[in-house]
């Protein structure tokens, strides 16, 4: 019957049908155990693993709890690391994995070799599949490990990762072969020494549906009782059958464990104040909705005691509550767990505690599933004057949090606030910290925000800033310097000299933060301007710099710039180096956060939109999902141009354009408003408005021909045609020679980079363009239909249907659709 004895006596009971199905799993490669909370589904695989698995064969378990995804997933690395070292290396190489490596990380899974019988459990599974893409999923389930048996424990399964994995071969344990029928809890009933009847064991089987917790409690009730309870509410069972049965001590002592989700007996003996544990809470551990987990050497409440222990602390008053989880936040801030104590402080509102810690380092944490910005906002307005004026240093660093998420106006308000106190006029150095943070409010004016720092500077004397730490992303997550810093147009230049003073200033006061900026500006300002030779070496200066100090947005955007290069140089082999290399970039352990992940997504988005493999951009930035994350405002402006680009190369023109009009109007300096507008014309040009089109690309080069920043129109002209070339000769002529230049240069490698990215696409010698416009008229599209889908002149498709004819050796159309097969 699959039955084993609990420790205290108490027999557990496997149907069958379950035992006959969880066989298979030592066969088939993965098993995956999908059900909801109370169904056994943990219990059941280690009692099955114990009692029908050799101990000589290793079991390697990974529980997943509510941590960052990223640690759950280096865990689950290392784990994979102790089957086969390559493949684990390979893993813990990518880290957690996004759109980009994911491909990698499904290659190391199917490339396990395990020569041995061996078990791989996954418990908790839908709190790490959440974080990773579906494929990543269907890769672990078709591992490359042939005695490998993976076991995935789960909630219920996601609509979109069910469908993923429908028709991959594995072993589905579900609710209904965990549940028990009334024969079954007629036979473990029997088991415990309780007979009963066939009409009382369907009755119990209707009550509790089966679930194995609840069909356990109602053996309890009917013990003490000779009678079955009328409810099916496992919660009131809970209460009754356990909870009143312990005494006021140890519920006591249950209650100071309630917050934590797991515990050590230190943790346990540090809650309830005693050096070790006291017999009475020995006897309240011995609780069946209790697991020791030898392997941790910590115990788990069952996560429906769990919520029933909540319950039961809030029922003893504010008073109570508030002391239990005062306890649980001082456990955790005194094991240097401040992400967890601020939860803990926080929910009781314990403004004096939350100051007292360190906040720099968690300014980019999720507090209790919400962004620590909405704590600082919290502070900012309802913590009492008087903590704040006991914690001026904390409060510096809460101005710092609201400033980073883009809260300028509860920033602005908290300054004002901070400067009145009486501690920045006797110690130079707060008051140095505060000079430091004001000077973001002389932005953009770079030549005040530096005069600023000059006073800063002779306060700190020689130290660096507590507030402001190298680990905060540059620029709140802006990887474009040029698009930040670029204001006034022609004034590129000079802004470019004031850059450089500042950076050099502000990153000797900070330890470091925005090394490089200053470098990046010019490279990308010598890229705009088709100055290749130059915008490399700058290029690879910024890496350098940024690398140096770790400066993750610095370094990532350097890195662009190089992509960028390889494709002007149309090295295919320089290209994808650039792409692995942001990999190293954004992996720096301090700054390995969503913020980060989501800035590679849009620097890669951007590079693969321009490589039109619009099916690599990420998925959130394809639908436009930017304005759910908690991302600064810099990072969604460049989101919203990385999600118009998608929409411009799907040829969904009135979403374009009708998601850039959503926007509030504003100029966002000259080298964002070209790229910007320029998308946008392309949307009111494929919408069948040429003039309106005409005039967005006129006010374009307004705003970004002063600084020469010829590239965005070298590069929008292989869309946008003669409308581009003709604006730049007439009006423009200085331009008109290196414009041209660059075009070339860019169509040139566009067409060698493409071609090696889709090389089933382009037959030999035809350009990009040409193939586009070979294909429709192999489909029998006429000059005119295939200009207006294009958007170009006629003339434009008479011309590259001569160069396809010719190059191709056929002289009517007739014959094209025969050379393109």
């Amino acid at each position: 019957m699959g039955q084993k004895r609990r420790a205290r006596g108490e027999p557990r009971y496997y149907s069958e049908r379950l035992i006959k199905k969880l066989d298979y799993l030592r066969t088939v490669p993965t098993t995956i155990v999908e059900a909801p909370p109370g169904h056994g589904k943990t219990t059941a695989i280690r009692d099955y693993l114990e009692t029908h698995v050799p101990e000589s064969v290793p079991v390697y378990w990974l529980t997943a709890t509510d941590e960052l995804p990223a640690a759950c997933f280096k865990r689950l690395s290392r784990l994979v690391f102790g089957i086969d070292s390559r493949a684990g290396e390979r893993l813990m190489r990518i880290e957690l994995p996004n759109a980009v490596t994911v491909g990698e990380a499904c290659d190391a899974l199917r490339s396990i070799r395990c020569d041995h019988e061996a078990y791989l459990v996954i418990d908790n599974f839908q709190l790490l599949y959440t974080a990773l893409p579906a494929s990543f999923f269907v890769a672990l389930i078709e591992h490359g490990g042939a005695d490998l048996h993976v076991i995935l424990i789960t909630h219920i399964l996601k609509r979109n990762v069910r469908k993923a994995v429908l028709g991959q071969g594995f072993l589905h344990v579900t609710a209904a072969d965990l549940r028990l029928n009334a024969g079954d809890i007629q036979r473990y009933y029997a088991l415990a020494g309780v007979d009963i009847t066939n009409r009382e064991a369907r009755n119990v089987a209707s009550s509790t549906g089966g679930w194995i917790i609840a069909v356990y409690l109602q053996l309890r009730t009917f013990r003490e009782r000779g009678a079955f309870a009328d409810t099916s509410d496992i919660l009131t069972l809970m209460d009754y059958l356990i909870w009143s049965r312990l005494t006021g001590e140890q519920q006591a002592f249950l209650l100071s464990m309630s917050p934590l989700e797991t515990a050590t007996t230190r943790q346990l003996c540090v809650l309830a104040g005693c050096d070790a544990l006291p017999g009475y809470a020995l006897e309240a551990l011995e609780n069946p909705f209790i697991r020791y987990d030898t392997a941790e050497r910590r115990y788990e409440p069952h996560s429906l005691f769990r919520h029933l222990m909540d319950l039961k602390r809030e029922e003893r008053g504010a008073a109570f509550s508030r002391a239990c989880l005062l306890r649980a936040g001082d456990l955790c801030r005194d094991d240097g767990k401040a992400v967890e104590a601020l939860w803990y402080y926080r929910r009781i509102g314990d403004y004096e505690r939350m100051l007292s810690l360190n906040l720099s380092p968690l300014i980019l944490e999720d507090i209790g599933g919400r962004p620590f910005s909405e704590l600082a906002l919290d502070i900012a307005r309802d913590c009492p004057a008087p903590i704040k004026a006991r914690y001026p240093l904390s409060m510096l660093r809460v101005a710092w949090a609201l400033l980073s998420a883009g809260l300028r106006d509860a920033f602005d308000v908290l300054m004002k606030e901070q400067r009145g106190l009486p501690a920045l006029s006797e110690q130079p150095a707060l008051l140095g910290e505060w000079l430091l943070l004001s000077s973001y409010q002389r932005y953009p004016d770079l030549s005040e925000m530096t005069a600023v720092l000059k006073q800063a500077a002779a306060l700190f004397k020689g130290k660096v800033s507590q507030v402001i730490l190298p680990d905060a992303p540059w620029w709140f997550g802006s990887h474009t310097a040029l698009g930040e810093f670029n204001v006034t147009p022609g004034a590129a230049n000079r802004e470019a000299d004031a850059l450089e003073a500042f950076i050099g200033l502000y990153a000797k006061l900070t330890g470091g933060h925005g090394a490089g900026a200053d470098v990046l500006f010019r490279a990308e300002l010598a890229y705009q301007r088709g100055d290749i030779g130059n915008a490399e070496i700058l290029a690879y200066k910024a890496v350098f710099l940024a690398e140096s100090k770790k400066q993750s947005v610095v370094q990532l955007g350097a890195t662009m710039i190089l992509a960028h290069l390889a494709l002007h140089n149309a090295d295919m082999a320089s290209w994808q180096q650039a792409i692995s290399a942001m990999e190293r970039a954004a992996s720096y352990a301090p700054q390995n956060t969503l913020l980060i992940r989501s800035l590679l997504d849009i620097i890669r988005g951007v590079l693969f939109n321009e490589l039109q493999n619009q099916k690599r951009v990420a998925g959130w930035l394809r639908t436009g999902a930017f304005l759910n994350r908690p991302l600064p405002p810099p990072m969604i402006e460049n989101a919203l141009f990385t999600h118009l680009s998608y929409l411009m190369h799907e040829g969904e023109f009135a979403r374009l354009t009708g998601t850039a009009e959503a926007q509030p109007p504003r100029q966002r300096g000259p080298f964002r408003d070209t790229l910007r507008l320029l998308t946008v014309a392309v949307g009111q040009m494929g919408m069948g408005n040429p003039e309106e089109a005409a005039a967005i690309v006129r006010f374009a080069a307004q705003r970004g021909l002063p600084d020469a920043l010829i590239l965005p129109f070298a590069a929008y002209s292989t869309i946008l045609g003669k409308m581009v070339d003709d604006l730049i000769e007439t009006e423009y002529p200085h331009l008109y020679g290196a414009f041209c230049a660059c075009r070339e240069r860019f169509l040139a490698g566009w067409t060698t980079l493409h071609s090696a990215m889709f090389p089933a696409e382009l037959p030999p010698d035809l350009t990009a363009r040409e193939y586009e416009v070979a294909r429709l008229a192999a489909e029998g599209l006429n000059n005119n239909e295939i200009a207006e889908k294009l958007l170009v002149t006629e003339s434009t498709v008479r011309t590259h249907l001569r160069a396809v004819f010719r190059k191709l050796d056929i002289d009517r159309r007739a014959r094209l659709a025969e050379k393109l097969r």
